[in-house]
C-alpha cells in the first residue's frame, strides 16, 4: 500500500477478520440475474499456508458457512486441500471436492479483494486456489460426470482443469 493511501471499508473489515478469526469471506453478486453468485475466502494462505476457496451458485449463508467449516477442518483436524479431495461436513448429506483453480486470469476475476489482501499483509501475490465443488443433489454428480444435471453444470463455472480430479 502507498503512502497516503486509505483503505475502504472492506478491506478495513477483512483486515480486522483475519485478525480476529484468521480468514473472511466476500460474497460476490451480479446485477445481471444470469451469472451465478459466488463467495470466496480471503486468509486461507495467510493464516494455514492453503489455498484460498471459491464456492458458486449456493445461498450466502450455506456458502459462507461451507468456508467456516472448511477453515476449521483445515486447522483443527489438519485437512489439505488437494485436487480431487473428498471433504465431508460442508453441506449436510453429501461430500464435496476440491479442484485447482490454475488459470490466474481467473483469479483475478473472482478473487479480487484476496488478491488485494495478499499483496498488502504479506506483499505476495495470490499463487493458489481451489474451487469447492458441489454435486448435483439427485444424482450426486459432479459437474465432470455424465449424470449431473446441466443446471448445476452451469451454475457451477468450471475453473478447475477439464476432466475429473487428477487424484
Amino acid at each position: 500500500m502507498s503512502e497516503g493511501e486509505t483503505l475502504d471499508d472492506n478491506q478495513k473489515a477483512i483486515i480486522e477478520n483475519v485478525e480476529k478469526f484468521g480468514w473472511s469471506v466476500m460474497h460476490v453478486t451480479s446485477d445481471n440475474p444470469e451469472a451465478p453468485t459466488f463467495c470466496y475466502s480471503i486468509g486461507f494462505e495467510h493464516t494455514l499456508g492453503q489455498p484460498e476457496v471459491l464456492v458458486y451458485s449456493l445461498r450466502r449463508d450455506l456458502a459462507g458457512s461451507m468456508v467456516n467449516a472448511l477453515f476449521h477442518q483445515c486447522k483443527d483436524d489438519g485437512l489439505e486441500l488437494t485436487d480431487g479431495k473428498a471433504i465431508g461436513n460442508l453441506i449436510e448429506g453429501y461430500d464435496c471436492v476440491a479442484r485447482p483453480i490454475e488459470d490466474p486470469r481467473a483469479w483475478e476475476r473472482h478473487f479480487g479483494y484476496a488478491m488485494w489482501f495478499h499483496r498488502y499483509r504479506d506483499g505476495k501475490e495470490l499463487r493458489r486456489a481451489m474451487q469447492i465443488v458441489w454435486p448435483d443433489p439427485d444424482t450426486r454428480a459432479f459437474p465432470w460426470e455424465e449424470d449431473c444435471s446441466p443446471g448445476i453444470r452451469l451454475g457451477q463455472i468450471q475453473l478447475y482443469p477439464s476432466g475429473g480430479p487428477r487424484v
